[in-house]
């Protein structure tokens, strides 16, 4: 009988000691999730993060009111007249001297930013216009030129500088374009650069030949549009006159001559197409 009261004791004893348990640590703990792999959009990209390139920023838009037509070319005359004409020689020159970007840049100092566009003259557009007589006025050939450039400008009017072939004021000798001449022997030699341009504007629509302002001061700049400024100034030294005609591309007295002059034309001549004289 003692045997079974001391087997009940000991139940009693283990039934309580189990409720005193606390219930955190009587439950079971979960089981881990199963590891995952990470997905291909959580990956880390190998390399450099590639940087969204800027759109492309709009190149001549909005309405062109004056389309810029730069014909002058990288052309440089060289030419040495004797004391005949029968000993007269002429080449023309490759110098690439900017004398087109010059143009543009001195129509947008006198007309501004708004509305002026330069328009894409492909290499040769031109050759054909040059390579015909002396080009000493309009001559029909110009007109059809500008309108196919014109294709899709669609400007209101076109401003056209190209190369002229005239007589020099000061010596009455005939040149073309820009460049340098020589002329005499000993004492009475000279040599100095000369600018010989023209400059036309046509009608947007009809492409006919429109003129410039008529002020006196506009007509005088026209009559005086040959050559270098007054008294000379186109005048350089004898011995820059180059030993034979390639070598005036590197001759920078040349050059600068050259771009100073044609700065000089521009600027006398161009207000008067835009009303700012």
């Amino acid at each position: 009988m003692s045997a079974l009261l001391m087997l009940i004791r000991r139940l009693a004893v283990a039934l309580l000691a189990f409720t005193l348990i606390p219930p955190s640590l009587a439950q079971v703990p979960p089981a881990p999730a199963p590891a995952t792999k990470p997905t291909a959009a959580a990956k880390k990209p190998a390399g450099k993060t590639a940087t969204p390139k800027p759109p492309a920023a709009a190149v001549d838009s909005g309405p062109c009111d004056t389309g810029v037509i730069a014909a002058l070319g990288d052309s440089f005359t060289v030419q040495k007249n004797g004391l005949t004409r029968m000993t007269n020689d002429y080449a023309e020159v490759p110098a690439a001297w900017g004398f087109d970007d010059l143009v543009f840049a001195r129509v947008r100092a006198v007309a501004g930013d708004a509305g002026v566009r330069r328009l894409v003259v492909p290499k040769g557009t031109f050759d054909t216009y040059y390579q015909s007589p002396p080009i000493k006025a309009e001559n029909g050939t110009l007109a059809p030129l500008v309108r196919k450039l014109a294709e899709s400008a669609r400007c209101t009017r076109y401003l056209v500088v190209t190369r002229r072939t005239d007589s020099e004021p000061s010596t009455n000798d005939e040149v073309t374009g820009i460049g340098v001449i020589n002329r005499g022997e000993g004492f009475g030699r000279y040599t100095h650069v000369f600018v010989m341009m023209d400059i036309q504007l046509y009608d947007g629509t009809t492409f006919e030949a429109r003129e410039p302002a008529t002020s006196s001061k506009s007509f005088l700049s026209r009559l005086t549009s040959g050559v270098g400024p007054p008294s000379h100034a186109g005048d350089v030294d004898n011995a820059n006159f180059p030993a034979a005609p390639p070598d005036a591309a590197t001759n920078t007295v040349l050059r600068d001559m050259a771009r100073s002059m044609l700065k000089f034309r521009l600027d006398q001549r161009l207000p008067a197409y835009f009303g700012r004289e």
